[in-house]
């Protein structure tokens, strides 16, 4: 008898402990970073990873992704004395990036980048990158850090330079590294970046006759080269090969300016590509 009324008590007190509502963990609040844009200047984003998807709070804020850049977003005021409104930014590596968008006349900041940095903007986890993406993203970093290894390969214009490091593969994807040196006290705002495979013998090129290779994912600051510094860029591209009649071209265009950077890589360079390993 005794020991019936034991179990008794331990099966009441079970009961009473499972049987009360769990109390769930208070929701993470997420700080918005403030973000100034206007009609007159367009504001540049810069992510370590491709936009993926962007929601505007309103009609007010005009937004897209830069040409042939996908992890740069430009954004924009569509008219003067706009209300506050939001701006959520999400992007393969699982962060979400939220910014609160205010009217101002004359924005002290126009370019914020993330590209190697942690940035002062409230993140949260959303989905992974995938296996493929993670890998690129590991390599990329890795090209980065490369010392130089391809000599001569370089295009000047106007105290810009870009300059062809290092090339490298790994499976099916060559990693093409790229130095940019801008020894002027101008910004080099990018306006487009593309890739293009072109053939010798043709003097005037149509687009038909033109080949665009679009990277599979860019590491590194693709917006803007700041007056009197340097960068190192990596583009992962789809393997490929070429005759030696055609080459491929890089070209890189200034927004509103004309020190437009034109680099040719011939096919005997492209095979000297080097295994990378992690």
């Amino acid at each position: 008898m005794k020991n019936l009324r034991i179990m008794v008590i331990l099966t009441l007190l079970c009961t009473a402990s499972h049987g009360q509502p769990a109390k769930n963990a208070p929701p993470a609040v997420i700080q918005s970073y403030p973000l100034s844009v206007t009609c007159f200047k367009t504001t540049t984003l810069v992510f370590p990873f491709a936009v993926k998807s962007v929601d505007r709070g309103s009609w007010d804020v005009l937004a897209q992704k830069a040409k042939g850049v996908e992890n740069v977003l430009w954004v924009k005021a569509a008219r003067r004395e706009m209300e506050p409104t939001s701006l959520t930014v999400i992007t393969p590596d699982g962060k979400l990036y939220s910014y609160l968008v205010e009217y101002a006349p004359n924005p002290t900041v126009l370019t914020l980048t993330y590209a190697g940095s942690e940035p002062s903007v409230a993140m949260t986890s959303f989905h992974p990158l995938t296996s493929n993406e993670s890998q690129l993203a590991a390599v990329a970093r890795k090209v980065a850090g490369c010392k130089k290894r391809i000599r001569g390969k370089k295009a000047k214009n106007a105290g810009m330079t870009l300059r062809l490091k290092g090339l490298y593969i790994r499976e099916d994807v060559i990693y093409c590294q790229f130095y940019l040196q801008n020894k002027t006290h101008l910004d080099y705002t990018i306006d487009q970046l593309r890739f293009t495979i072109i053939d010798r013998r043709q003097p005037r090129r149509t687009a038909s006759q033109e080949r665009e290779i679009k990277p599979l994912f860019t590491s590194g600051n693709t917006a803007a080269v700041k007056g009197r510094s340097e960068q190192t860029v990596v583009f992962a591209l789809p393997k490929f090969t070429m005759p030696d009649q055609k080459y491929l071209t890089i070209q890189i265009m200034e927004q509103n300016g004309g020190r437009h950077l034109t680099l040719e890589v011939g096919n005997r360079t492209l095979v000297r590509a080097v295994p990378i390993n992690l």
